[in-house]
Order: C-alpha cells, then structure tokens, then sequence
C-alpha cells in the first residue's frame, strides 16, 4: 500500500465573509490494468472578489501540481501516473472556502476579451437579431441586461423532462424554452454578449445543508458598464418571488468550482475542450476515461443570513 503524500496550501483571507464551509472532494479511479499512462485533473475551487479557498490540503498516494490555466484561471490538482493501476486508487482534497453574497459591484480592472466571445454551443452571432429585437428602446447597458433577464426568466422554464437539457446549448434552449441552469444561463450568456454585454459562465455546488451534496448549479457573472451583476436566471424561474433578488445578486449558498465554457485545462488535455467542468476529468494513454468518480461533501462553519 502506497503512504499518501499530504500536502497542505495556507492561504490567507483578508476580508470577512458571510459564510464559511469546509469542502471534501473525494475522487475514486478505478483499476486500469493494462494502462500505459493514467492522467488526471481535478478541479479546486476558484478564488475571485467573492470567494476564498483556505487551509487547501491534498492526501494523494501519487505526486502531483496544483495547476491553473491561462484562459479563465482555473485550478486544477493534476496527477501523472505512468503505467496502470491494479487497484482503485482514493485521492482526497479538503479546503475552507469562504463564501460572500454577491451584489452589483463595480469592478476596478478590466473584463477579459473572452467573456464577450462565443463558445461551441453559445454562437453569439446567431442571437444578434433576437437581442436587438429583446432590448430595443433601452439606451443602458444595465437596461439591456435587465431585460434580457426579464425574457429569459419569463419564456424558460425549469424542466429536466426529456432529453437535450443540461449541456448549455442556447440554440437548443431558445427553441424547447425549458431546461435546467444550464440552459438557462448558456441562453442568457448569448444574449447578453450580442449587445456587446460580457458575462461569465461560473459552476459549482448548491449549499443547503451538511453532508454529500450530489448534482451541480450554475450561474452567470455580467458586466454592464463597468459593473459586477450576479445572475442567477433559473433560481428566479423556481421562484418568482425571488426575482428581483436574483438580478444582481448571488446568495452565498454555493461553492464556486470552475468559471467558462469550453476549458483547455492545465496542462492541456489531449482530447477536445471540455464543456464545462466540476468533476475529475481521467485520460488513459491520452485518451478519455470514464475511470473515476467524484463525491463532493460539506460542512457549514458559518453562515449570515443576508
């Protein structure tokens, strides 16, 4: 039996959050018998204004990098083992994130090209009429965004019924009108970047109590004029109450994974770009693997009501 490398990254916080968690990612492979190479990237949480990773700890029983990518910054632990493994293999990571309620903020550098480019299944050009036609009369960029919100809210809705939901296609989710946060966000996302709005595809857990927390959410960041707008389309389709709420602001009942579309990870993978990812993601002699699983556990530390 191999001795687990442990690891542990301290990174300090300055300000004071709402809310605290300590996260697990257990990441299970499988046995690959007669692998030449088994390479593996796991994703960590991300860090920006409204979220901090603390006390990062690794116990792997192989040696690895704790790698970020250049497109979206991204992080990622990656591990290359050279030839198979006879046995599954358990690698564990922990991490305190702290976790800040988002609100229009405006932003002191500036928004990166990317965030107003298109993606494989968010063709932006394609949705140029449709977002003129949604957004005509409003002068602001704040306006424009609004109501594109107001549209997507109002003509989606929150259905998993079926098939074709859950892989962000915005072409798919303009025309069935329904689908999951996914599909909301990856609509929302088009429209937006067609009036030269950028916004940001960001995906991680929903926090609502302690223990394994299975399934994934996902929300938007935009940035009209210069401003940081929290976009959570779906939650406000699931509760109209919370409307209003939702149209710049994130509560800080989630952990955020990972940020954009189409990820080439760190080091790059050998297959194609990744649609989006929260999981561990294997290639085997540099090919994809369906070889491990991934469990995410929580435990609240410290949550403000907001």
């Amino acid at each position: 039996m191999r001795k687990p490398l442990i690891a542990i990254f301290v990174l300090l916080a300055s300000q004071s959050f709402g809310a605290t968690y300590e996260l697990t990612e257990k990441v299970v492979l499988k046995p690959q018998l007669d692998a030449r190479l088994v390479e593996v990237w796991i994703p960590v949480p991300y860090e920006n204004e409204w979220q901090k990773v603390r006390d990062l700890k690794v116990e792997s029983p192989f040696t690895y990098l704790l790698q970020k990518d250049d497109e979206y910054g991204n992080r990622f632990i990656y591990i290359r083992k050279e030839g198979g493994l006879k046995e599954p293999v358990e690698i564990k990571i922990t991490a305190v994130v702290e976790r800040e309620e988002v609100k229009p903020k405006e932003m002191e550098y500036p928004v990166p090209l990317r965030y107003y480019l298109s993606d494989r299944l968010v063709p932006v050009s394609k949705f140029k009429k449709m977002a003129f036609s949604i957004t005509k009369g409003e002068k602001s960029d704040i306006k424009k965004v609004k109501a594109i919100y107001n549209y997507v809210v109002s003509s989606m809705k929150y259905d998993k019924s079926g098939k074709g939901w859950g892989r962000g296609d915005a072409i798919w989710a303009c025309d069935a009108k329904r689908g999951n946060c996914t599909d909301f966000h990856s609509l929302f996302i088009a429209l937006s970047r067609a009036v030269n709005v950028p916004a940001v595809f960001e995906i991680g857990l929903p926090v609502n109590k302690d223990g394994e927390i299975k399934g994934y959410h996902c929300w938007v960041l935009a940035f009209p004029e210069g401003y940081a707008y929290g976009i959570d389309a779906s939650e406000a389709a699931k509760h109209p109450e919370k409307k209003e709420y939702f149209f710049g602001h994130l509560d800080n009942r989630r952990i955020g994974i990972t940020r954009g579309r189409d990820i080439l990870l760190s080091p790059p993978q050998h297959g194609e770009r990744l649609n989006y990812i929260y999981k561990a993601y294997e290639e085997v002699d540099l090919e994809l693997s369906n070889g491990v699983d991934t469990y995410y556990f929580v435990r609240r530390l410290n949550v403000s009501s907001e």
